[in-house]
């Protein structure tokens, strides 16, 4: 049995094409679904054409949006894991995979749970590294875990194999990130999505990272960059849950409705979103997801963070701002320059990893 386990959106997007892989050559999978985000989760399964999970582990209607929640969440998952076998419907053993993905909290708890059932352990997404726990928090530290505790190592990379160079266990370079495989599905059916890009030039804001939006300084200096962006074109700003909660929490939501150059958006599903950022002019994210899917668009990508573990399209089509206005208003001078071609990678990474799965006799019936 091949277990594949899910807490956030962004875990969803990138497992989706590995599960749908597993799905197509029949093999014995399931999906453990941790709760962690649960806005539009059920769309974006929809989206994908995957069936309902297997388990869901912390039943509530809300997510882990802010700190009390985070910790309500962080306190079942705890008491989650001694039912880890229960969880992984006694399918446990060196026969069956555990496989998941990322640098939240639930890819160690997913990984954990492998390691307390003595199941192999595969992290997709591995090897990204900050080489500092302290930024950006908590992510560095959630890999750091994983690492430990993972057997199979699906780097998007040979950066991220030399990466992983002190820790034991087999790494497979899967050349690209499975995100690939996502916005290729994502490029196939966005015209099926129902949204109205405004008529005029625009760009796409999407903020939601920690380092981001829990300190209100930082928090301030990012939307200070947003309305320097505001000032050449509309900004469309999509409020992941987190986010909209600190704006609101910190007093900053009042200065962007006051903008008109702003709109704020819901957070959108995945193929109005791919639709939306096809006709923008560039966007502005701290996600690393996006990162990799605009590096494959060739979209000019404008990164408000001050470094990155990633190096998909730096130098290329985008440039870390650093949140320096300097830097911002050189991008938006010249972001045509960054302008670059369809550049998907001929391979799928996701069928990579079903392969190396298959081989070793993981999902077999």
């Amino acid at each position: 049995m091949i277990h594949c386990v899910v807490g956030t959106r962004a875990q969803l997007f990138k497992l989706a094409p590995v599960m749908l892989e597993c799905e197509r050559r029949g093999l014995a999978w399931r999906w453990i679904y941790t709760a962690q985000h649960r806005d539009t989760v059920d769309e974006t399964v929809q989206t994908f054409g995957l069936p309902k999970p297997d388990r869901v582990v912390v039943s509530w209607q809300t997510e882990a949006k802010s700190m009390g929640s985070m910790a309500r969440w962080f306190g079942r998952m705890w008491l989650a894991l001694p039912r880890s076998r229960r969880l992984l419907a006694g399918y446990t053993g060196k026969q069956h995979c555990v496989v998941t993905h990322g640098d939240t909290f639930t890819t160690w708890f997913g990984a954990l749970m492998g390691k307390l059932t003595r199941t192999p352990v595969m992290h997709v997404e591995s090897g990204l590294r900050s080489f500092d726990l302290r930024h950006p928090f908590p992510e560095e530290l959630n890999r750091r875990i994983t690492f430990l505790l993972t057997d199979f190592y699906a780097c998007p990379g040979p950066r991220a194999v030399e990466n992983l160079r002190s820790f034991k266990g087999v790494k497979l370079d899967t050349g690209a990130n499975t995100q690939a495989d996502t916005l290729r599905f994502g490029l196939d059916h966005a015209d099926q999505a129902v949204i109205d890009a405004p008529p005029e030039k625009y760009v796409i804001a999407a903020i939601h990272r920690y380092e981001n939006i829990f300190d209100r300084d930082r928090f301030a200096r990012v939307v200070d960059a947003l309305e320097r962006v505001a000032e050449r074109f509309l900004v469309l700003f999509i409020r992941h849950p987190s986010t909209e909660l600190q704006l609101e929490k910190l007093g900053l939501r009042e200065r962007l409705d006051r903008n008109p150059r702003i709109r704020l958006l819901p957070r959108l599903e995945y193929l109005p979103f791919v639709k939306l950022v096809r006709g923008a002019e560039l966007v502005v994210t701290d996600g690393g997801g996006n990162q990799e899917e605009l590096s494959y668009l060739g979209k000019p990508a404008l990164i408000f963070r001050d470094a990155v573990e990633r190096d998909e399209g730096i130098g290329e089509n985008a440039v870390v701002s650093k949140l320096d206005p300097a830097i911002v208003d050189a991008f938006l001078d010249d972001y045509e320059s960054y302008r670059r071609p369809l550049r998907l990678p001929a391979h799928s990474p996701s069928a990579m990893i079903v392969d190396f799965l298959e081989e070793r006799g993981f999902g077999a019936r």
